[in-house]
């Protein structure tokens, strides 16, 4: 297995999850865009209590606008577009310029939807470029361990938003034994009491609340 240093162990970590943050997130956040336009309005608050940020929004709309677009609030996705974007380039001898490349055209796309009355198809864009993203990554790294790295961030990004906002719940499971089967491929030293309780839940369907659950996912890995 190759032999990564600490700093870029963390460097991949957090590209997978700020790239699965931002994937998962526009996908929740185009939804809500259609329930505004069908009327139906957004439970903006209950999110924000979901997701342990804070509440600051005045309506629905202001909502929608704001935690996606706000370049001043760090709890935006176009703040997770830049802390995506930053780790790429400090990443870009490992995953090279081609692959980097994608993650610039995804924060391009984030700027034009910004700048967009209706942003639909500027944050579809978003989204074709991180899946191309995720494509040329797994071509051009070489590393085995650093690809996994990267995916297991990805992984306890999109476990920590399906228990946080408790959705597919018929899907847990299976994501938490992919997540210990990509882990077991890494060089990554995880939290011995968190993984006790990942790894009960996920191979002997041991009981375990949400929130106890979502901290030892979330705590899995010191980086």
């Amino acid at each position: 297995m190759d032999t990564i240093t600490l700093s870029k162990q963390n460097r991949l970590f957090w590209l997978g999850r700020y790239s699965e943050r931002v994937y998962s997130s526009v996908q929740l956040m185009v939804e809500d865009y259609d329930s505004l336009i069908d009327g139906s309005g957004i439970d903006y608050v209950m999110f924000c209590r979901k997701m342990g940020i804070p509440c600051t929004y005045e309506s629905g709309e202001d909502f929608c606008r704001r935690y996606l677009f706000d370049d001043q609030s760090q709890y935006s996705i176009r703040s997770a577009v830049e802390a995506m974007l930053g780790n790429g380039m400090v990443l870009r001898e490992t995953i090279s310029s081609q692959t980097l490349a994608y993650l610039q055209l995804a924060h391009s796309a984030m700027e034009l939807a910004a700048r967009s009355e209706s942003p639909a198809v500027e944050l579809q864009w978003v989204l074709d470029d991180i899946m191309a993203f995720r494509g040329s990554f797994d071509d051009a790294v070489e590393e085995e361990s650093a690809r996994n790295i990267t995916k297991t961030g990805g992984m306890v990004e999109r476990i920590s938003l399906m228990l946080r906002l408790e959705r597919q719940p018929e899907r847990l499971e299976g994501e938490l034994r992919k997540l210990l089967n990509r882990l077991y491929k890494t060089n990554l030293t995880p939290q011995p009491d968190a993984l006790r309780i990942v790894t009960g839940r996920a191979l002997e369907a041991q009981p375990v609340d949400r929130i106890t659950l979502l901290s030892s996912v979330e705590g899995l890995f010191c980086v």
